[in-house]
């Protein structure tokens, strides 16, 4: 029923975003999964710098299919794809997110992106209102894999609880009497807009995005998402921290044993959601020194120059 191996179509390089964090846990419970990451420290410092360049680097394959970059090259591609992101202001642009997001999925689940948003849910005053990005594939969960399409969240945002409880509002909307059966009926269609740019096996991709194949019955739904925020929890660390091996293992110390306590948060916010608890959850969990400064510094990857807080938002996306 399912022969095509959809890890074999993701063009990123899988290993590059894991030489930039470093997991402290995984966790497993029900149907939840728990990924507990830091940003690698470099030197005595945590720096966005090695992050903010495998996202830039892992961009063009973001925006475009692989036809497209085939067809038009790599630089038109990197040149292309950085317009796409257009000029808005950082502090308010969920697309880095979306981007880490897709980074995440790609490497660590093995699951191939189809589509990047759902259309009837973007509208021009809130970018998104859920489904940053629709993948495909096999979902392994423990020990065991599942053919799977999955649906993302990205927040990155202030504290661990704005994060958590603006996740789950926004994939209720999957779930609700009033969203589910549209988006079942109409909504995955967005992502067969991937079959006009791809030489995969079209007619599983079809039945996969089909809600009345029998393909697409077998399949279980995944929410993968990410949650990043900020924290002051390192900032003594790295000035105690006399090397890298140093303030690693600090950091790891300050994290370790705590796995209960983030489990009991999330299970704790999802009894309000008895509907999202009966599929799969996988939560990317990456605290930072700055979420500001992690989106102004992907801005001036991106753009080249700093976003000008000063200056009128120029609306062109």
């Amino acid at each position: 029923m399912f022969s095509e191996d959809w890890s074999k179509h993701i063009k990123i390089d899988r290993k590059l975003i894991l030489d930039q964090l470093n997991q402290h846990f995984l966790e497993w419970d029900d149907k939840l999964t728990l990924r507990f990451f830091t940003i690698k420290p470099s030197g005595t410092q945590i720096i966005f710098n090695g992050l903010n360049s495998v996202l830039h680097t892992s961009l063009p394959h973001y925006i475009y299919g692989e036809d497209d970059i085939k067809r038009n090259g790599e630089m038109w591609a990197g040149l292309n794809a950085n317009g796409k992101f257009g000029l808005k202001n950082p502090k308010t642009d969920g697309k880095y997110g979306e981007l880490l997001l897709f980074v995440l999925v790609e490497s660590i689940l093995g699951c191939k992106m189809v589509a990047h948003k759902i259309k009837s849910l973007t509208n021009i005053r809130d970018q998104i209102k859920g489904g940053d990005g629709i993948f495909i594939g096999d979902y392994q969960f423990k020990s065991e894999k599942y053919p799977a399409y999955l649906i993302g969240e990205s927040k990155v945002t202030t504290t661990l609880t704005k994060a958590l409880k603006e996740a789950l509002i926004s994939i209720e909307r999957f779930h609700s009497a009033y969203f589910v059966n549209d988006f079942l009926d109409d909504e995955l269609i967005v992502a067969k807009e991937f079959l006009s740019v791809t030489n995969t096996n079209l007619d599983e991709l079809y039945d996969r995005l089909t809600p009345s194949s029998k393909i697409f019955k077998h399949q279980s739904l995944v929410h993968p998402i990410l949650l990043m925020y900020s924290t002051s929890n390192f900032e003594k660390l790295q000035k105690d921290s006399a090397s890298m091996e140093i303030l690693e293992n600090a950091i790891s110390e300050s994290i370790n044993g705590k796995e209960k306590e983030y489990l009991n948060k999330i299970n704790k916010e999802l009894d309000n959601y008895s509907e999202i608890k009966k599929v799969y959850l996988d939560f990317f969990i990456l605290p930072c020194k700055s979420v500001d400064e992690f989106r102004d510094l992907m801005y001036k990857k991106i753009h080249g120059v700093p976003y000008l807080y000063n200056v009128k938002e120029n609306k062109v996306n």
